[in-house]
């Protein structure tokens, strides 16, 4: 399937303004469309009619869907949040408004649908957020790009741009303990840091580095797998109990408790693992459970190319065979009924840590499992 360039526009000035518009990114990302470049929020006078202020803004999207079913696609997530088009009403107020501006460089007419947008050169409301994020971007009939467009628009009225960051939804509100959890070397640790950096929550930090046993297990399997799986269970419902303890109230950890019963059934003799299981199974149940899962999963390849970029001299034994042993294990857990929901995240081609777009994508799926 062949994969076509967009842009839309979005806006509102009825309710909330910010959770609609934060809502309609995370229902357009939920029909398998790709956000590749997201711009700033304005605050611009209503167009047309007098009402209170729009927020505006403009995503640059890659979809397979045809024009015609991606506009249906749009006008379906605008009556999910509310939106009642009459046309013969003219200007009014609204929920939400989704326009698609361009579909590459595609000239169309038809009776539900133009393109490009035949009114969008004379909205600096679409302009200004479209110049943001696509300033060479050139409008095939007029044979301009969108920054000339804007600098020769006709249109007085003014803007207001709010800070990139007000696009960041309130997940903490929703799922007050979060936990990011995954293979080896998957980026659990970074996400989970700028998580807690982002919404100034307490970030809980496994202390993997404290295990005395670590190193020897790599190296022998076999003679240390019980040494390193109880020293770590007990050291992780330590932490845990210690910190809730402190009556906190939100957090955002780097790993699930679960994961010490998962990794055990991998490393541990059938014996072992059945002691461990029913001490597991006694402790965990005096712990607080997380609120929500964030699971990050990639190819085994790309697992192997990150753990061998951070040069950990223990990860150097690492074998494909217990990377893939660990992600069936993964596998299981999300699929058996575990109390709290689970949002899957493939890294592969995301870069969360130094792209805000992508970043902002996370945020926004964790943000999609509070209302879908």
């Amino acid at each position: 399937m062949n994969k076509h360039r967009a842009i839309i526009s979005l806006g509102s000035n009825l309710g909330n303004r910010l959770e609609l518009l934060q809502k309609a990114l995370a229902l357009v990302e939920a029909h398998s469309i790709k956000i590749l470049a997201l711009s700033s929020i304005y605050e611009t006078p209503a167009w047309g009619f007098e009402s209170t202020p729009f927020y505006n803004a403009c995503v640059q999207i890659e979809t397979h869907l045809k024009p015609d079913t991606l506009l249906k696609t749009l006008l379906q997530i605008e009556v999910k949040l509310g939106r009642t088009r009459e046309s013969t009403k003219g200007y009014e107020a609204r929920p939400i408004d989704l326009d698609l501006l361009f579909y590459d460089n595609l000239v169309l007419s038809s009776d539900h649908l133009v393109l490009p947008h035949p009114s969008l050169h004379l909205r600096n409301f679409v302009l200004a957020p479209l110049v943001e994020i696509a300033p060479d971007w050139r409008h095939p009939v007029l044979d301009q790009s969108v920054s000339q467009l804007l600098a020769q628009s006709s249109d007085q009225d003014h803007f207001k741009k709010i800070p990139f960051k007000k696009w960041t939804p309130p997940i903490f509100d929703l799922f007050p303990y979060l936990v990011v959890e995954g293979n080896i070397g998957v980026g659990k640790t970074t996400l989970a840091q700028k998580i807690a950096s982002t919404y100034n929550v307490p970030f809980i930090h496994e202390t993997f580095a404290k295990n005395p046993y670590l190193e020897k297990f790599y190296s022998n399997p076999t003679a240390y797998a019980l040494d390193v799986e109880s020293f770590f269970l007990e050291d992780r419902v330590q932490q845990l109990q210690h910190f809730w303890n402190q009556n906190n109230l939100r957090a955002v950890s780097d790993y699930n408790i679960q994961k010490s019963l998962l990794f055990a059934s991998q490393n541990l003799s059938k014996s072992d693992f059945l002691i461990y299981e029913k001490r597991f199974k006694k402790t965990k149940s005096i712990l607080k459970k997380p609120d929500l899962m964030v699971y990050l999963h990639t190819d085994i390849e790309s697992l192997q190319v990150q753990i061998k970029k951070r040069g950990r001299p223990y990860e150097k034994h690492i074998k494909t065979a217990y990377l893939e042993n660990i992600e069936s294990g993964y596998q299981k857990l999300i699929a058996s009924d575990l109390p709290y929901p689970v949002v899957s995240i493939a890294t592969k081609n995301l870069d969360f840590e130094s792209n805000e777009t992508d970043f902002q994508s996370i945020l926004r799926a964790v943000f999609q499992a509070s209302f879908l």
